[in-house]
C-alpha cells in the first residue's frame, strides 16, 4: 500500500515527536478508541432496551386502544386524549383517518398499509418518520371489523430519543474527564517512568565531555532500567580503564622518544663537535686526529648500539616471539658463563645448580631471544658492578617454571629504585650512561619485554651478603605460548 504525503508527513512529525509525548499521545488515542466505542455500545444497548419496552407496551395496548378509539370514532365524539397516536385505514380503499391525541403537534407519516403487508400480517412494530419534523414513531398494525380496516397504533419516540441523547452526552462528558486525568496521570507517571533515562542521558552528556569517571545511577528497583543501567556503568568500566591503558601507553609513548632523543643528542653532538673543529683547523696534529677519530667512532658505536636496542624493541613489541622451540636454559647459562669468562679473566664466574646439581632445563620458547636475556643479564652484572666481582649464574627447575638467576656481589640497588630497573631508559646512576662502557638503558627493558612475551616473570632481589640477584622464570609447559605484549 502506497502512502500519501500527508501521510508521509504526519509519520515524521510523530517521530519528530519526543518519546515522552508519543506514549502518552498513544494511550490517549487507544483510550479514546475505547471510550467511544464503549459509549457507541451503550447509547445502542440502551436505545434497544428502550424500544424493546415500547414494542411490549404496544403489542399489550394495540387492541384496547383501537377498540376505544374506533368507538368514538363511530359515535362520532373527540378521540380519548391517550399517549397513542391512532390511525384507521379502510380494506376497499376508504380514507385513511388519523387521530393523534398524544398532544404532539407533529404528525406521524404512516404508510400506505395494505393486508398482505408482513407488518400487518404479523404484527411487527415498526418506526415511521414525521410529516413535518423529525420526530421518529413506533407503531404497531392489525386488522379490526373481522379484516374490512386496518388499525395503527404509535407512540412518539421522544422520551426514547432524549434518553439516548442524554446517555451519550453524560458518558461523553464522563470521557473527557477520564481523558483529561488520564492525560494527567500518564504524563506524571511517564516523566517518572523516564526519569532514570533522563539521569542516563545527563551522565552520557558529562562523559561526551571527557568526564570518564561518572557513572549511570544504579537505584533499588529490578528493572529494565536498572539492569541497563548496570550493564552502562560496566561498559564505561571497561572504557575508562582502556583510555587509562591509551593514556599510559601514550605517555611511556613520549616519554621514550624524548628519552631515545635524549640519548642520542649526546653522540650526535660530539660527532658533529669534533667535525666541526676539525673543519676549522683547530685539530692539526696527527695525535689530536687520531683521538678526534676514536672518539667519532666510539660514539658512533654508542649510536649505533641504541638504534639496534631500540629496533629490538620495536621487534618485540611487533612479533614478540618467533622461531619457537625447545630450549634448555642450562645450556644458554654454560655459553654466557664461557663467554663472560673470555671478556672478564679476572672475575670469578661460576655456573651452578639452582637447588642441586646442575640439569637440564627444557623450557618452550624462541633460542635467540632467551639467549640474548641471559647475555644481557650477565652483561649488565658486568658493567654495574667493580672489576674482580664475582658473578655466578644459577640455573633449574622451580615447579613449573624454568629459572635462571645471575647473582653479583657489588654494591646492590637502591630498594626504592628496584621496581624501576626494567622501564626504558631508565638508570639508578643517570650520570653512568654517559661514560664509556655505560649502557643506555634499554638492556633489562629488552630482557623484560622478551620474558613476558614469553609468559614469564622477571624480578630482581639481593644477593645474600650484598649485591643484586636478577631472577627470570619462563614456563616449562610444553604447548607454546602465545605472543603477548610487555
Amino acid at each position: 500500500m502506497t502512502s500519501t504525503p500527508a501521510s508521509r508527513a504526519v509519520v515524521e512529525r510523530l517521530e519528530a515527536m519526543p518519546l515522552r509525548v508519543r506514549l502518552v499521545a498513544i494511550v490517549l488515542v487507544v483510550l479514546t478508541g475505547a471510550l467511544l466505542f464503549t459509549n457507541l455500545m451503550t447509547a445502542y444497548l440502551t436505545q434497544r432496551d428502550l424500544m424493546g419496552r415500547v414494542d411490549a407496551e404496544l403489542k399489550g395496548v394495540a387492541e384496547p386502544v383501537a377498540r376505544q378509539a374506533l368507538g368514538d370514532l363511530r359515535r362520532d365524539a373527540d378521540v380519548t386524549p391517550t399517549n397513542y397516536a391512532f390511525a384507521l385505514i379502510p380494506v376497499n380503499g376508504g380514507q385513511q383517518t388519523t387521530v393523534n391525541p398524544t398532544g404532539e403537534s407533529i404528525r406521524p407519516d404512516l404508510p400506505q398499509l395494505t393486508l398482505e403487508d408482513v407488518r400487518v400480517e404479523k404484527g411487527q412494530p415498526f418506526t415511521v418518520g414525521s410529516r413535518d419534523g423529525d420526530l421518529s414513531w413506533r407503531f404497531i398494525a392489525g386488522t379490526v371489523n373481522e379484516g374490512q380496516a386496518i388499525f395503527a397504533v404509535g407512540v412518539p419516540l421522544r422520551t426514547v430519543k432524549q434518553t439516548v441523547t442524554r446517555l451519550l452526552v453524560t458518558t461523553g462528558l464522563l470521557s473527557a474527564l477520564v481523558l483529561a486525568g488520564s492525560a494527567l496521570l500518564g504524563w506524571y507517571a511517564v516523566r517518572r517512568a523516564f526519569r532514570p533515562l533522563s539521569e542516563i542521558e545527563d551522565t552520557a552528556a558529562a562523559i561526551a565531555g571527557g568526564d570518564l569517571t561518572r557513572r549511570m545511577p544504579v537505584r533499588e528497583a529490578d528493572d529494565e532500567v536498572t539492569s541497563l543501567s548496570r550493564s552502562l556503568n560496566a561498559m564505561l568500566a571497561q572504557i575508562e580503564a582502556s583510555f587509562a591503558v591509551r593514556e599510559a601507553s601514550e605517555d611511556r609513548m613520549r616519554q621514550f622518544v624524548a628519552d631515545a632523543s635524549h640519548e642520542l643528542r649526546t653522540p650526535l653532538a660530539t660527532v658533529r663537535g669534533y667535525a666541526e673543529l676539525h673543519r676549522q683547523g683547530a685539530i692539526s696534529s696527527p695525535a689530536d686526529t687520531s683521538a678526534a677519530m676514536e672518539r667519532i667512532e666510539s660514539e658512533s658505536g654508542r649510536m649505533s648500539g641504541l638504534v639496534e636496542d631500540l629496533l629490538t624493541l620495536a621487534r618485540l613489541d611487533e612479533e614478540p616471539t618467533a622461531s619457537m622451540g625447545e630450549v634448555d636454559l642450562t645450556v644458554l647459562a654454560a655459553d654466557a658463563t664461557a663467554d663472560a669468562r673470555v671478556r672478564a679473566p679476572e672475575r670469578r664466574i661460576t655456573l651452578v645448580g639452582l637447588a642441586g646439581p646442575l640439569s637440564a632445563t627444557p623450557v618452550w620458547g624462541s633460542e635467540a631471544r632467551l639467549r640474548q636475556v641471559v647475555t644481557n643479564l650477565v652483561a649488565n652484572a658486568m658493567r654495574h658492578t667493580p672489576q674482580g666481582t664475582s658473578i655466578e649464574l644459577a640455573v633449574g627447575t622451580d615447579g613449573t617454571d624454568g629459572v635462571v638467576e645471575v647473582r653479583d656481589h657489588g654494591e646492590g640497588i637502591p630498594s626504592g629504585t628496584a621496581h624501576r630497573v626494567f622501564e626504558r631508559f631508565y638508570r639508578s646512576d643517570p650520570s653512568r650512561g654517559r661514560i664509556a662502557g655505560g649502557g643506555n638503558g634499554l638492556g633489562l627493558a629488552i630482557v623484560a619485554a622478551i620474558v613476558a612475551a614469553h609468559h614469564g616473570r622477571v624480578g630482581v632481589q639481593e644477593t645474600a651478603g650484598g649485591g643484586a640477584t636478577f631472577v627470570i622464570r619462563i614456563p616449562t609447559g610444553g604447548s607454546q605460548p602465545r605472543p603477548s605484549t610487555p
